[in-house]
């Protein structure tokens, strides 16, 4: 950390360890980016590391909770199979004696008694395994109700909080699982346009109401395997298994058409802040990429149509013929 020049931070402490102990691979690769270049660390690289890597402290207290219930579900049917081994066990003892008794010969009186002893020995096992019965069963609603306790809380750390989609996280887990179960990828990255001017002006609560907006668009848009996200701040981003870079750049196009076609109006006031863009750049999947090269890719078609005057859709494809004509020249 001294070497990077890295603040002796909490926060920074916990991912350095976290590098250190070489607890994921994925982690030290994302660390490695930061440095790739000449790069430094930063607070914003820090915040990008911990929502990818390192789940919110109240998960983590859930978790914890969730796994002292289960844990003390299991003991309780651990326990209650233990006494329904003892119970089984006397009532085969009863039965025993009975089936000795039987065997030695009984008059009427003793064969009364002996149909007396095994009926009462009877209702004790049926009650024992009522009782049995009832605590499997309280466990077993535990258990459905600490599964759905896991769920949420997964559901939760897979979701950006503000606009519904999945997070950065949630973004990189779906690209790697797309790399093995599909041949054609394609990924969307796109930024809202002066979104920053508009936050100075209108202030943060209405630039929290653009950043819904927007990812509502994002949202119905995508169809089936398709995922849409909130890749940090003012970008999002999709990834398109097994789709053609000219189906995916007519995607972009009506997102981008979808958001343009808004417009932000102040609640309090009703006051109308205008219109808002986005600008977009789609990249398809080549030999030999990684998950992070296809994302640079559609990461620098998104900056170029930045450059050539916003609110637009800039593919890879156009970026080859671009390269082609200055190497040319």
């Amino acid at each position: 950390m001294k070497a990077y020049d890295v603040p002796p931070t909490p926060e920074n402490y916990e991912i350095w360890y976290a590098q250190a102990a070489a607890a994921s691979p994925a982690l030290s690769q994302a660390m490695e980016a930061v440095f790739a270049n000449g790069g430094a660390w930063s607070e914003a690289a820090a915040a990008s590391l911990r929502e990818r890597f390192f789940p919110p402290a109240n998960d983590a207290e859930s978790m914890l909770e969730i796994a002292t219930g289960l844990g003390s579900s299991i003991s309780s049917i651990q326990e209650s199979v233990t006494q329904a081994g003892h119970h089984t066990r006397s009532y085969g003892k009863a039965l025993e004696v009975v089936s000795g008794q039987m065997d030695r010969g009984v008059d009427s009186a003793t064969l009364q008694a002996v149909a007396r002893q095994l009926a009462a020995a009877t209702q004790a096992m049926r009650s024992r395994a009522e009782i049995l019965e009832s605590r499997l069963n309280q466990a077993s609603s535990e258990i459905d109700g600490l599964r759905s306790k896991v769920d949420a809380i997964s559901q939760e750390a897979r979701t950006d909080g503000l606009t519904a989609l999945a997070n950065r996280r949630h973004f990189d887990e779906k690209l790697a699982d797309a790399f093995t179960t599909s041949e054609q990828i394609c990924v969307i990255m796109g930024d809202v346009d002066h979104f920053k001017g508009f936050n100075d002006t209108w202030g943060h609560q209405a630039g929290d109401q653009v950043l819904r907006l927007v990812g509502a668009c994002f949202r119905e848009n995508i169809k089936g395997r398709d995922t849409a996200a909130r890749y940090g701040g003012e970008e999002f981003a999709v990834i398109l298994p097994d789709t053609t870079l000219r189906n995916a750049r007519t995607l972009a196009e009506q997102i981008r058409t979808s958001v343009e076609s808004k417009k932000v109006v102040k609640r309090s006031t009703g006051e109308s802040l205008g219109s808002i863009t986005i600008s977009l750049g789609v990249a398809t999947l080549r030999a030999g990429d990684s998950p992070d090269e296809l994302v640079r890719r559609a990461d620098a078609c998104l900056y170029t149509a930045k450059r050539s005057g916003r609110n637009m859709v800039v593919s890879d494809e156009q970026l080859t013929v671009v390269k082609n004509s200055a190497t040319a020249a």
